[in-house]
């Protein structure tokens, strides 16, 4: 044994022992404390001192004996760990712990606190829209939210928090309603119930009081986690049923179908979860406390990613569709098939797909295009949307709507085929699939014209030669 490891036990059992001394001092209220300090050690509570040695000592009347042993405790924690570093051949240091570490309670609320042990996840949560769910943190939703309380009123809010902050719809600005959709709001369930499927978000579902974070996973109740533990939870493990809480089938007051994510995938058959696609297996560990080899991604990834992340969001989300071109004489055509098990797009009802064509002769000079302004009046084909109208016809908000005039998205797994007729001078003919999460006139009416949420977004381009 060298003298590293000499010094980990030795330490392990200086902080056993003042553990055993002091845990009972401390006020069982008391929020805990962590020092960190170099050579992996980790200090407990007990040494969590502020500016002076003593000011983790609660009351004056602390006697001097305890001061003494508390500042001899810490002068050999600090020898031993300097020491360590002092080994002629110097071994990477592990975290030393604590025999029997015990459970101090978290704030499951906070994914600041989660990340401790499960960074990996916590981080690429940070880029999901689930981390960006609050109407202060989502523009598109912000102002959809705004617009609508300003016509239905303020107890609209309860309403839409009910899955853009689970954790207490009822405060919508709290702060555990404000964190989104948080570690929380899916790993601290005991239970979720819809019912015969009418209900949604936050109304099926029943949350732990003790704290419990149960997952994918069978967590044995000996585990040495701060928080409570638990057999792997069937909602999560079967990829769909807590995803549907939220995003399954929602309508209107007039009963009027607007996101329908959930039917779509039913009526399809599919044969994959939700989490295949949005949560997929990726390479490393979760956290420090995993030993697997993989993990699901917690980046939720989806349409929004083409505004957050860049290529990785484009790779997903071209891989949601395939475009197959051909030229021949006078005729351009390119085949589109929907690789999801949803329609494409889906979601929120306003998101749009636009086909666009672009003609080049032999020069490469642009000689012909498919539409110039407005896709919809000039090529309504190659748009993949959904239009929702009021009762006179006119286009309206889906909130508001009495039909769904137009509903041209591709079905899942549908192949469908767009032709153009173009002059004989195209040599080369390049076909673009630009996304938008809401046409321009929802842009105007929420606000948003300028916001970048509301600008279009390359998916996917294919080039076709003769």
């Amino acid at each position: 044994m060298n003298a590293f490891s000499t010094l980990s036990v030795e330490t392990a059992l200086a902080v056993r022992v003042a553990r055993e001394r002091y845990g009972s001092e401390r006020s069982s209220t008391a929020a805990p404390r962590r020092c960190e300090m170099g050579g992996g050690v980790h200090v407990g509570p007990a040494f969590a001192f502020g500016p002076g040695l003593g000011s983790g000592v609660e009351g004056e009347s602390a006697d001097r004996s305890d001061m003494s042993l508390r500042a001899a405790a810490l002068l050999l924690l600090t020898t031993l760990a300097l020491a360590a570093g002092c080994d002629d051949e110097p071994e990477t240091p592990s975290v030393i712990e604590a025999p029997e570490p015990p459970r101090a309670a978290i704030d499951i609320d906070d994914p600041s606190a989660c990340a401790s042990c499960h960074a990996t996840v916590v981080e690429e949560w940070r880029t999901s829209m689930h981390a960006h769910a609050h109407h202060d943190e989502d523009p598109l939703y912000g102002a959809m939210r705004r617009f609508r309380m300003e016509r239905e009123g303020p107890e609209l809010a309860s309403g839409c928090a009910q899955c853009h902050g689970p954790r207490d719809p009822s405060n919508p600005d709290s702060p555990a309603a404000r964190v989104g959709v948080g570690c929380a709001a899916c790993h601290g369930l005991a239970s979720v119930d819809r019912g015969e499927g009418s209900r949604m978000g936050a109304r099926a579902l029943t949350y732990s009081q003790s704290g419990a974070m149960r997952g994918p996973h069978d967590v044995p109740a000996s585990a040495p986690a701060p928080h409570g533990v638990g057999d792997a939870a069937p909602w999560i493990t079967d990829g769909r049923t807590l995803c549907l809480v939220c995003h399954d089938a929602v309508s209107n007051p007039q009963g009027v179908a607007t996101c329908t994510t959930g039917a779509e995938h039913a009526q399809a058959g599919a044969d994959q979860s939700c989490t295949s696609c949005h949560m997929p297996q990726v390479e490393g560990a979760s956290g420090a406390v995993s030993s697997r080899a993989t993990h699901r991604s917690h980046a939720f990834m989806g349409p929004h990613h083409l505004w957050r992340e860049g290529e990785q969001g484009t790779a997903f989300m071209a891989s949601a569709v395939s475009a197959t071109p051909s030229l021949t004489g006078t005729s351009l055509a390119v085949t589109l098939r929907n690789r999801t098990q949803h329609a494409m797009p889906s979601g929120f009802p306003g998101r749009m797909v636009v086909v666009r064509a672009i003609g080049f002769d032999e020069a490469g000079a642009e000689v012909w295009r498919s539409f110039r302004e407005d896709p919809m009046t000039e090529d309504p084909d190659a748009v993949l949307n959904k239009v929702y109208v009021d009762a006179e016809g006119a286009p309206t908000m889906p909130p508001y709507a009495t039909e769904i005039a137009r509903d041209n998205r591709l079905r899942p797994d549908e192949a469908r085929q767009l032709t153009w007729t173009v002059p004989s001078s195209v040599t080369r003919a390049e076909i673009q699939l630009i996304f938008r999460l809401l046409p321009p006139s929802a842009a105007r009416a929420l606000g948003l014209s300028e916001d970048p949420v509301a600008q279009p977004r390359p998916l996917l381009a294919v080039t076709v030669t003769r």
